[in-house]
């Protein structure tokens, strides 16, 4: 069972069509319709929410996949208190509250799969971006822990750092700031996002990769 949240977005749904073909599937968003896949909406800033949907999986091999990613750009001394609460929590302690329920059903099959959808961006930092590298760069530090304390139980947590993709989001930036971001990457071109399903699948068949950051960014610097 892979559950795949943030499925909504462009590119959850391209990995989506792809892991399907071989795996089953749940995908959660928090308010979308996909043709493809059934998705399962709820309140993704709520704890018992989320708990509800996934606390009754049965399954001996679970995989969690987060593709959210939520950003309120501003400078430091513009972001408000409630931007930074909201942009953390969803790109932390969404991952943070899945683990807690997740784990203890990973300890008891003695396998499980984290795989955090991150961006080179987000961990390079960059002007206006705070709250949302903080989130993405404190579930690197969630990811080190998982390692840590239940690798021993065949549990694994990697994060694939992206690039630029053509989706909705790159079509809202600014062309001189797609020029600049494009310039940073050494192909001078978008990321194709078919390289991210066939990662994901190499992640599930191999313990041994364990507490990575991968990046498919095209050598973003």
């Amino acid at each position: 069972m892979i559950i795949v949240c943030g499925a909504g977005s462009a590119l959850a749904k391209i990995t989506i069509d792809e892991l399907s073909k071989r795996h089953k599937i749940l995908a959660i968003s928090r308010n979308s319709k996909y043709d493809g896949n059934n998705i399962t909406n709820v309140n993704l800033e709520s704890y018992s929410d989320i708990k509800n949907v996934i606390e009754g999986i049965d399954s001996e091999n679970i995989t969690w996949v987060n593709f959210v990613a939520h950003k309120n750009d501003s400078l430091l001394l513009n972001l408000s208190d409630e931007h930074l609460t909201q942009d953390f929590d969803l790109n932390f302690d969404l991952n943070f509250q899945a683990s807690k329920i997740l784990l203890p059903k990973m300890v008891a099959s003695k396998h499980g799969r984290f795989i955090f959808i991150s961006s080179s961006r987000a961990l390079k930092g960059d002007v206006g971006t705070f709250s949302y590298s903080l989130g993405k760069k404190a579930t690197i530090t969630l990811q080190e822990q998982i390692v840590r304390e239940y690798a021993r139980f065949g549990i694994t947590a990697n994060t694939l750092a992206l690039g630029y993709y053509d989706t909705r989001l790159w079509h809202k930036l600014s062309d001189s700031l797609k020029k600049n971001l494009l310039q940073d990457t050494p192909t001078k071109k978008l990321s194709d996002p078919s390289c991210i399903a066939p990662t994901i699948e190499i992640i599930l068949q191999h313990a041994t990769i364990n507490n990575n950051v991968i990046k498919l960014d095209d050598g973003f610097q």
